[in-house]
C-alpha cells in the first residue's frame, strides 16, 4: 500500500518490486487503488486542512443521508413511525 506519496516515487517503486502496488493518493503508475467509500459517496467531513488531494467524490450524498436520520428520528419523537402498517398483526 502506497499512500500519500509523490506520483513519481510511487512509479518507481512499483517498478522496483514484483508485487502488486495498491495506492491511495500515490498516482495511477500503482497497480491498484484505493478510495474509501466514504470519500467516494462525498459523505465525509474532513475537518482539518479540507479534503484531501487524492479523494474524488462521485456523490454528495453527506446532506441526503443527515436529513434522513433527521427525519427519521423526528418520527420516531413525534410517534408518526412506526405505525400500523409497519408493524406486523
Amino acid at each position: 500500500m502506497l499512500e500519500g506519496i509523490p506520483r513519481e516515487l510511487a512509479g518507481k517503486v512499483t517498478a522496483a518490486l514484483s508485487v502488486p502496488t495498491i495506492g491511495i493518493g500515490a498516482g495511477p503508475d500503482c497497480d491498484g487503488q484505493v478510495l474509501i467509500i466514504y470519500d467516494l459517496l462525498g459523505i465525509t467531513a474532513h475537518t482539518r486542512g479540507g479534503v484531501p488531494k487524492f479523494v474524488r467524490a462521485y456523490a454528495d450524498l453527506g446532506d441526503r443521508i443527515v436529513a434522513a436520520a433527521r427525519a427519521y428520528a423526528d418520527d420516531v419523537r413525534e410517534g408518526r413511525f412506526p405505525d400500523d402498517a409497519h408493524s406486523y398483526h
